[in-house]
């Protein structure tokens, strides 16, 4: 199975000869027993602590061709979740660690539900699915990290939703669960593919991954993180209403083409023209102009640029992840402010220093054991301090077939952000358009306001260049 089938999460534009690496059979790793206690890492262990606030799911849902035959459907999902996960998963009293349980039919733990939207638009009909959905917690006990809704419409048209646990789940792996199904409708599934199982430990993947640094070098790392927080903006509570996240299925596709070109006029990739134009909306739409408090942009970062074979495509591989908080001085054109961001990114890819994150998570964990739960509704979200999420995929290579074939037409990707952050703002190439999605707490953000950050940010991709 070559590597190109791997590198579908991009934070560049950069060219990489994907079909010159190729992985072995015994280099991926195996589904363990079941019943084997496995530890979570730094970020696993911090988003448990989280749930016991707010519930932290996020999902994908694909817009796909045809009508499905619902046995066909059925059979695809069980297959594919088997594939990836003998079954249901459970977690240690302490937080931190999970273990899968002794294999089981998939019809005993995996939820499927079947809907029509002949009633009403199956935009708004996804949009309201969608949001009770993030908001539904994934039972306390041993359950599936997955739940599927097919929602078919009066077109012919049907959407698949996945919902997922982001404790177990990353972004990468749910997607290539998403093709797997994808492929067993098509009848195209590989024969000699080994099961991707559970990703290994970060720091056996990593050359030089820095995970066993000792206490005097990550505590005054740590506290450094927690000021550089204290000092970044923060979105207000402004409505009394219940909390719950909100998300956005009114995006507009942008063309491909259009945003290349645009971040080729700034001289920057698409991810760092990205960053820039979140950070301007954030900080014009709600942050304000009078004191320019820093705004901390937290983003996963690709760490399967860095190992020969790339991380495979298995369960429970949380990716590391760096926070940048830039502070755009008063009447600095956005083209400065672009170019500014993208040498910080440079120099925190070339430094390493995005490896510390899941050790300072580590640290943040065990503080977050020893305070009371009150301490924790306080205190907690200034254990992790960032403005917002910012996400982006490219999953043109990654699904490649299923695009080619007219079998998907669209990917949306929406997470859920917990107590750790306001908003998470999505961009997700599939075939020639990018969508620009977000998902927001309701006591922090309005519909208006969150609906102005995306135009913002669209404005900026498409090249818009006004001060």
């Amino acid at each position: 199975m070559k590597s190109n089938e791997f590198l579908h999460s991009r934070l560049d534009a950069q060219t990489v000869d994907e079909s010159a690496v190729t992985i072995r059979s015994d280099e991926l790793v195996a589904i363990p027993d079941c019943g084997h206690w496995r530890p979570l890492n730094g970020l696993q262990k911090m988003m448990l602590r989280w749930e016991s606030f707010h519930p932290l799911n996020a999902a994908h849902l694909l817009t796909l061709a045809g009508q499905p035959d619902v046995a066909s459907v059925r059979s695809a999902i069980h297959s594919a979740v088997q594939w990836f996960l003998p079954g249901p998963v459970e977690f240690s009293g302490d937080g931190c660690s999970f273990r899968c349980l002794s294999e089981q039919s998939p019809q005993s733990y995996i939820q499927l539900d079947f809907h029509t939207s002949d009633q009403q638009p199956p935009e708004q009909f996804t949009n309201a699915l969608l949001q009770t959905e993030l908001n539904r917690r994934f039972p306390e006990e041993s359950s599936s990290p997955f739940r599927f809704h097919i929602v078919t419409t009066g077109a012919n048209r049907w959407y698949l939703l996945i919902i997922y646990r982001h404790v177990i789940q990353d972004s990468r792996a749910t997607t290539a669960l998403a093709r797997c199904i994808l492929r067993h409708l098509r009848g195209a599934v590989p024969t000699d593919a080994a099961p991707p199982g559970f990703a290994r430990e970060l720091s056996t993947l990593i050359p030089n991954f820095d995970r066993d640094g000792s206490m005097g070098k990550t505590l005054p790392r740590v506290l450094r993180e927690i000021c550089c927080g204290c000092i970044s903006w923060r979105a207000p509570r402004c409505f009394a209403k219940p909390d719950v996240l909100v998300p956005d299925t009114d995006s507009e596709l942008l063309p491909l083409s259009d945003v290349r070109l645009t971040a080729r006029d700034f001289g920057v990739t698409v991810h760092d023209l990205l960053l820039s134009a979140t950070h301007e909306a954030i900080e014009e739409t709600v942050c304000g102009s009078g004191w320019r408090r820093r705004i901390g942009l937290y983003t996963p970062v690709d760490l399967r640029h860095e190992t020969i074979p790339p991380v495979p495509e298995a369960s429970g591989q949380i990716l590391g992840g760096y926070t940048l908080r830039p502070r755009r001085r008063r009447g600095q054109s956005f083209a400065d402010f672009v170019r500014q961001m993208a040498a910080e990114t440079q120099q925190i890819k070339r430094s390493g220093v995005y490896r510390f994150y899941e050790r300072h998570l580590e640290f943040m964990s065990n503080i977050w054991d020893c305070l009371p739960r009150w301490g924790n509704r306080i205190a907690g979200p200034g254990l992790v301090p960032v403005s917002a999420l910012v996400s982006n995929v490219n999953l043109n290579t990654f699904l490649c077939d299923e695009l080619s074939s007219g079998q998907l037409q669209r990917y949306s990707r929406y997470t859920g952000t917990g107590i750790m952050t306001s908003m998470m703002l999505g961009l997700t190439t599939c075939g020639n358009t990018l969508e620009v999605s977000s998902t927001h707490h309701s006591v922090l953000f309005s519909h208006e306001q969150a609906a102005a950050i995306r135009q913002r940010v669209r404005y900026r991709l498409l090249g818009g260049r006004s001060t």
